[in-house]
């Protein structure tokens, strides 16, 4: 996050010593020709004295609307441009490119069947149920700035499921930081994290792992995101998309960045695409505890499901535990406790209250100096830790190796094969991976479960997923995420918890 807002603010002062806020709100595309005063052939006017209303020729019936999937909100205020031919163009903070959405969804429907279409939202009016529009789409150049009830508005469309999209039409720094700036505000518990390479939104439609600026080419796509559990909630574009959307360029300003006409739309299609296909996932999750729940004060008899907090993006899943913990009542007959404690490893509570503990996230994570020891001797003296990655992303699952090795030097994880007890002697057995379609094309040929474990004599002490387990609990759609199908992952987590109960 530092390096982040370190990069930004370089950025910032770099451009800012050529530009100023309003040079980046400018016409986009060639000059406007005079436009020849001329009838619309579609319409005729009856003489007077009858009422001079436009009839039409024909009218056709029309098919049912297509269901609006972005709404193009209005904001800010507008500059008046005069070209050099004497003709004045209004450009609009929310509105440089009047066509950008409609002009996506062309290409959503090309790439994907789909059909959507895209209305103009005003925060005041707006109910902010994400049902109605699931994504929020802010364009321009200058500054944007919400008041505190927009912020609050957005804040819970947010939580409830929706996505807010930011696009810097032009590559406005000014745009972009306001952008993160408003983010931090609305959400200041998620932190902007730069999305790793292999995030399914590079890849959900259409796998984009390469793109051309208008200053390089063969570069890796560069976008900035808030997760709300796993779910990419909101979106930030430091580089301009829209006006290659609808082939219009900003011609008028040297200092613009933008992403060129095909990785623009292999982006856009791809984000609409995650949009879709995350929704009722984010919908889950909004019926989940999504943040600040409190302890488990629940009967102590009962088996609780203890998750590790972390400097990463820890609660990856919220809510997901708790449809678990239901379904080890109902299937396992084992007494699971409603909700999730969790659990800070260097505070008062002793670990040894817990039988396992649980440790998943989205990106790097480091163990503190006071944590390495504390857990050390909680797995030692006969306790578990369960690490699940979740979405299968390679940043993860980099850092957590390197914290085994920091807990354990020297160690080395081993993969569980179909024979051990924790597959074979468990509740449930395993004659397939599971797996989804992207975690299948990452590890080609497994047909069971892949699992990793650290030994302690005849106990794993650690085992860890690399591919995602808790995703699946939810039995929702993840296009893009290295998992399991929902069977398979309530199966495999009844397996491990019954493992860790009777070892």
């Amino acid at each position: 996050m530092k390096k982040l807002f370190t990069g930004l603010l370089l950025f910032v002062i770099a451009v800012t010593i050529f530009a100023g806020e309003n040079d980046y709100l400018k016409p986009l595309g060639k000059p406007p020709k005079a436009k020849a005063q001329r009838r619309q052939g579609g319409e005729s006017f009856p003489p007077l004295p009858l009422p001079a209303t436009p009839l039409r020729r024909s009218e056709k019936k029309r098919p049912p609307s297509p269901t609006a999937l972005i709404g193009k909100v209005v904001w800010g205020g507008h500059l008046d441009y005069q070209w050099n031919n004497g003709l004045q163009t209004r450009v609009f903070d929310w509105n440089m490119v009047p066509a950008d959405c409609q002009q996506l969804l062309r290409f959503v429907k090309r790439y994907t069947k789909m059909e959507y279409k895209v209305q103009t939202v005003d925060l005041a009016t707006f109910s902010g149920v994400p049902a109605e529009i699931p994504i929020l789409f802010f364009s321009g150049g200058r500054s944007v700035k919400f008041t505190p009830a927009e912020r609050a508005k957005l804040r819970k469309y947010l939580l409830d499921g929706g996505m807010v999209w930011f696009d810097s039409v032009v590559g406005s720094p000014y745009f972009y930081k306001s952008a993160l700036q408003e983010l931090k505000t609305i959400l200041p518990e998620a932190p902007v994290k730069r999305l790793a390479p292999d995030h399914p939104v590079f890849r959900v439609a259409k796998p984009v792992m390469q793109v051309t600026t208008n200053g390089s080419k063969q570069v890796t796509p560069v976008l900035d995101g808030v997760y709300i559990g796993s779910r990419l909630a909101a979106i930030v574009s430091p580089y301009g998309m829209g006006g290659a959307w609808d082939n219009v360029y900003p011609r008028l300003i040297s200092d613009a960045k933008f992403y060129d006409r095909r990785s623009s739309i292999e982006l856009g299609v791809n984000i609409v695409s995650y949009a879709v296909g995350w929704f009722e996932n984010g919908r889950a999750m909004a019926r989940g505890e999504a943040y600040g729940v409190k302890d488990n004060t629940a009967n102590p008899d009962k088996i609780v499901f203890a998750q590790v907090k972390t400097d990463g993006i820890w609660n990856s899943d919220p809510g997901a535990e708790t449809r678990f913990m239901r379904y080890l009542s109902r299937n396992v007959n084992i007494d699971a406790g409603a909700k999730p404690v969790y659990v800070d490893i260097a505070g008062s509570k002793p670990l040894e209250d817990y039988p396992f503990l649980y440790l998943s996230g989205i990106g790097d994570f480091k163990l503190k100096s006071n944590e390495v020891p504390r857990l050390r001797e909680y797995l030692d003296n006969g306790g578990f830790l369960f690490v699940n990655n979740s979405m299968g992303l390679n940043e993860f699952d980099s850092s957590f190796k390197q914290q085994i090795r920091q807990l354990y030097p020297g160690s080395e994880m081993v993969r569980i094969n179909s024979n051990d007890p924790v597959l074979a002697r468990g509740p449930f057995k395993f004659n397939r991976s599971g797996f989804t379609v992207t975690a299948a094309q990452k590890f080609p040929g497994c047909r069971t479960p892949l699992l990793y474990g650290l030994r302690d004599g005849d106990r794993y002490k650690v085992i860890y997923s690399p591919v995602d387990i808790t995703g699946g609990w939810f039995g929702t759609s993840r296009p893009g995420s290295a998992g399991y199908d929902s069977d398979t992952a309530l199966r495999l987590g009844a397996n491990l918890v019954t493992y860790f109960m009777t070892h």
